[in-house]
């Protein structure tokens, strides 16, 4: 397992391809720690799972470094549902038509949730490995969510083959989720 202290230009260098071919990740986030993975990259898609002992029915959420990413992946939403949206807050967005390279993170309804991360470090590596990365809590599915790393089973980290502990100021709480449908009316989930 390979650990980090730190993302920088450097050790992205080192982890890119890892990443790319399908290394699972840990990580800070601004919302709780993560586990995580490139989401191009169904096999590691699959590892998540099994780590989590998640039921492959409910859909992961998928970080991007940029709004205008979006394009690749989904139908960006209209001017008017952005200014509902408030991405400034950074609330996970379930968006209809998924587009099809993504179908093994999106749910059966062909919806894909997704964040715009605010840290700057994840935004680097989302851009270094040219992908969204997987982003779910880093526990057991219902389990409490970890706040700090040290709250990360044993068992979780064990899985995993990088650890990336930089510090950051998570709020310790999921994220808000808004789901837009197929017409652009919100509906608040969480």
């Amino acid at each position: 397992m390979d650990y980090y202290s730190d993302i920088n230009l450097e050790i992205i260098d080192n982890v890119r391809d890892k990443i790319i071919d399908g290394a699972v990740i840990i990580y800070p986030t601004e919302t709780v720690w993560a586990l995580g993975c490139n989401a191009s990259n169904s096999k590691s898609v699959s590892k998540i799972f099994q780590i989590k002992k998640r039921d492959k029915n409910k859909p992961l959420i998928c970080l991007l470094s940029h709004f205008n990413q979006l394009k690749h992946y989904v139908d960006p939403p209209t001017q008017k549902v952005r200014e509902k949206l408030n991405l400034n807050t950074h609330p996970t967005v379930i968006y209809p038509n998924c587009i099809n390279k993504l179908n093994h993170v999106s749910n059966n309804k062909n919806e894909l949730a997704i964040r715009i991360t605010p840290l700057k470090k994840l935004g680097l590596l989302i851009d270094a490995i040219q992908s969204p990365i997987v982003s779910t809590s880093a526990n057991v599915s219902g389990e409490p969510f970890p706040r700090k790393f040290e709250d990360i089973d044993k068992r979780i980290i064990d899985s995993v083959d990088i650890i990336f502990n930089f510090d950051t100021k998570s709020s310790g709480n999921p994220s808000k989720i808004i789901r837009i449908d197929e017409f652009g009316a919100l509906q608040y989930i969480r």
